[in-house]
């Protein structure tokens, strides 16, 4: 095992399957493993001091029963540094075994948790240093808004160009970031996975670039450009809601070499005729549901 003290927080959703799933994966975890510190996320929230002390001299792992991520909020308050996170439903996906429903665990349920644990203490016992994963930063960005019913949607005034598919290149010298827009995310609700292309890829304006799956759908990211992916956002890997909190900074999906980009421009909208087009495209939805609605009750 490793020389160096590590503790383990699993999000508070006990009201929720996934919840349970990530308590037994810290409670299994720590029979493998009993140096290794359980923090309770109730017991934090309320101010145990005890566990602020630990937090602070330990290595920390999160585990994440869903979306609301709130095993890694409790960590991010406290502006300290998260070294390693377990997301439920992307361990599911990838050890192919389903979580359930029930609060009362299911055979396959509890199997999911222990090889979640097991693999867990492996990737540990591998790790000598601190697990990072680099991502480029995004500077602070300006934007159009608009609100619709309960919706609210942004879309940057400068630096961006778009395609109709609601993705975004954002290109600087002969390389370029893209990514989806806050249309796309909105519309795609809680993203669970990402499918990111290959380093190296050769790709044509309009080509898949990768997939998102959310909780509603499975979506394709389609290139506003021409070129050869030089890297990959593998931050989404673990913490693909960045797509849904951060569409055009933290959730930028790869870069890439632009082939002929004044050519692909041609095709691009730029941020004020995709904020246009955009906000034309909510509207006709909003008055689609509307008159949906209309009818239902008529």
């Amino acid at each position: 095992m490793t020389n160096y003290k590590l503790c383990i927080i699993p999000c508070n959703g006990l009201d929720k399957s996934l919840g349970i799933i990530a308590r037994t994966v810290a409670l299994k975890t720590i029979e493998k493993e009993p140096k290794i510190e359980l923090i309770c996320p109730v017991l934090l929230n309320n101010g145990e001091k005890k566990y602020e002390e630990i937090l602070k001299s330990s290595k920390i792992v999160v585990v994440d029963g869903c979306m609301t991520g709130c095993a890694t909020k409790l960590i991010e308050e406290r502006n300290l540094k998260i070294f390693k996170k377990v997301f439920i439903p992307e361990m599911s996906k990838k050890f192919k075994l389903k979580p359930g429903k029930n609060l009362i665990l299911t055979e396959e349920g509890i199997n999911l948790a222990k090889t979640i644990a097991t693999e867990l203490i492996e990737s540990l016992d591998r790790s000598d240093d601190e697990i990072t994963i680099e991502y480029k930063e995004i500077e602070d960005i300006d934007y159009f808004d608009i609100t619709v019913d309960k919706f609210y949607f942004r879309v940057p005034k400068s630096g961006f160009n778009f395609n109709e598919n609601d993705c975004w290149i954002k290109p600087e010298g002969d390389l370029g970031l893209i990514g989806i827009t806050d249309y796309l995310q909105n519309s795609a609700s809680d993203i669970m996975f990402v499918e990111l292309p290959e380093i190296g890829g050769k790709i044509e304006q309009f080509d898949d670039v990768g997939s998102f799956e959310s909780v509603k759908t499975v979506l394709q990211l389609i290139s506003p450009v021409s070129g050869e992916i030089v890297s990959i956002n593998k931050l989404l890997e673990k913490q693909p809601e960045l797509l849904n909190q951060d569409p055009y900074g933290k959730g930028w999906f790869a870069e890439i070499k632009l082939a002929n980009f004044e050519e692909d421009k041609e095709l691009l909208m730029d941020c004020s005729e995709y904020f246009e087009y955009m906000k034309n495209k909510i509207m006709k939805e909003s008055e689609h549901l509307k008159k949906m609605k209309s009818e239902k009750n008529d």
